[in-house]
């Protein structure tokens, strides 16, 4: 729970301490194994699919941002209290069918389209994992075995 600031010299003091708290958990995040470890397998999805199956996009068969979580170490303040309250609104809701439903319908009137956004999907995972591991390179010089 955010405390409620009485003036704003406390405003901006509340302010700085939830955005140093974001940041912070930002930059936690950048450069770590568990980024590298989705962002690889997400290289892996959409570069198979552009592959194998160019006619279809990858299937995130039981994988969603609401149930995978972020790693316990993390914290985000208030705004990692807003996100898993409207993750939780997320779980209780029938949104997800609906929107799985429209997406599947795009896909099915925008079939021309797919195979170039398996390619723009593999392109944009592949640069964000070269990204996330220039960052582990760099925060670690030395290999810890």
């Amino acid at each position: 729970m955010v405390r409620q600031p009485r003036d704003l010299a406390e405003a901006k003091q509340i302010f700085r301490e939830e955005k140093t708290k974001v940041t912070s958990s930002l930059a936690a995040i950048a450069g770590s194994r568990w980024l590298m470890a989705i962002l690889a397998t997400l290289v892996i999805a959409f570069g198979s699919q552009a592959v194998f199956a160019p006619a279809y996009l990858p299937t995130p068969g039981g994988l969603s941002i609401a149930s995978l979580g972020l790693p316990p170490t993390i914290d985000f303040g208030a705004v990692g209290e807003q996100a898993q309250q409207a993750a939780d609104a997320a779980a209780r809701s029938d949104g997800r069918g609906q929107l799985e439903a429209r997406l599947a319908a795009e896909a099915a009137n925008n079939a021309q389209f797919i195979p170039m956004l398996n390619m723009i999907g593999l392109g944009v995972a592949f640069a964000l994992l070269l990204i996330n591991m220039t960052i582990m390179t760099r925060r670690r010089r030395i290999s810890r075995g």
